[in-house]
């Protein structure tokens, strides 16, 4: 009998999600996340998903402007230096469709995610003395908690330092997703991730997580990966995996492609308006039908023009200004 093995297909592995999981997005503002995975949740009408990570860019933005969100909590949503997160600050500022968000520090989330990842139900932290975030007025969900069992029933709990000089201690609760979805350069056939550049918090959430979901520009050989400390992850932590070139886009991949500034210039102008963001969404996520559709329509010109210099990492040729931008 032969191994049951990880390879799924991308609409197989997405089809794993379910309406109303708390899904944590892997990558780095505008690097490394799973744009792929995030179509496919778009194409197969997912809803009610509670979206983590630390912290969101085009993917949190996205799924919330197709309505797939009823809640997330991060740090940070927006494009860097391409722009605004237009679909979030609606969602925020016009309740339309009903969107809740749970708001925490780099640093706090970050806590968060590492005792999910250590199987501990908190971490203490001095870091939120002063802060307006957990002030109760401002806890944007608090009538859910105790409520929604993906919630923790208190944001924080404030105890006095028992070892030593007595001093209020920040604790925050552990988060564990019931999905995790990662984006790398490689994947090898049993599942161990190499990450070339930033891993950011990628590993943590993969042992904090529930389901594991990696895909990756290349599945190769297990034998390619024996250099272990090159990997990012173990296969152990990880459960499907799927090949996905170009997987990240729009967002940086070091070593394969960098961020694509025209995709967030067209982007960034449709999802000003709800009307114009669903015109967008139709074209290049519903209409394409696939992942494979998506590249063609993007077109090999487009993508080889944002190809990283293999010596760099990225492009150096591309510009970051939406002002200064040029044709493609």
């Amino acid at each position: 009998m032969s191994k049951k093995t990880k390879i799924l297909s991308l609409k197989e592995a997405v089809g794993l999600i379910k309406d109303g999981d708390q899904v944590w997005l892997g990558g780095w503002t505008v690097v490394r996340h799973p744009m792929a995975m995030v179509y496919e949740i778009i194409r197969q009408q997912k809803k009610n998903l509670y979206l983590c990570s630390n912290p969101g860019a085009p993917d949190f933005d996205m799924l919330i402007g197709a309505g797939c969100v009823y809640l997330g909590e991060t740090n940070y949503i927006g494009h860097e230096v391409f722009g605004h997160p237009y679909c979030f600050r609606r969602a925020i500022e016009k309740d339309t469709p009903r969107y809740l968000h749970d708001d925490w520090t780099v640093q706090t989330g970050a806590l968060r995610i590492l005792a999910g990842s250590m199987g501990v139900p908190f971490l203490p932290t001095l870091a939120l003395k002063g802060s307006d975030l957990v002030m109760p007025e401002f806890d944007s969900v608090r009538d859910l908690r105790g409520v929604d069992p993906k919630l923790p029933k208190a944001k924080v709990s404030v105890v006095k330092d028992p070892f030593w000089e007595g001093e209020d201690v920040f604790l925050v609760p552990a988060l564990r997703p019931d999905v995790c979805l990662i984006h790398a350069q490689e994947v090898g056939e049993k599942g161990t991730v190499r990450i070339k550049g930033g891993n950011f918090l990628d590993y943590y959430a993969a042992l904090a997580s529930k389901l594991v979901i990696v895909s990756a520009e290349k599945i190769v050989p297990d034998e390619s990966l024996r250099d272990e400390q090159a990997n990012a992850i173990p296969d152990c932590a990880v459960d499907i995996i799927v090949e996905a070139p170009y997987g990240a886009h729009p967002t940086a991949v070091f070593g394969c492609y960098d961020n694509d500034p025209w995709w967030f210039k067209e982007y960034l102008a449709a999802s000003k308006d709800a009307d114009k963001m669903n015109q967008w969404l139709k074209e290049w996520v519903l209409d394409v039908g696939s992942h494979e559709g998506y590249l063609e329509k993007l077109g090999t010109k487009r993508l080889n023009h944002i190809s990283s210099d293999p010596q760099k990492g990225y492009n150096p040729t591309i510009r970051r200004r939406m002002d200064k931008l040029g044709e493609v």
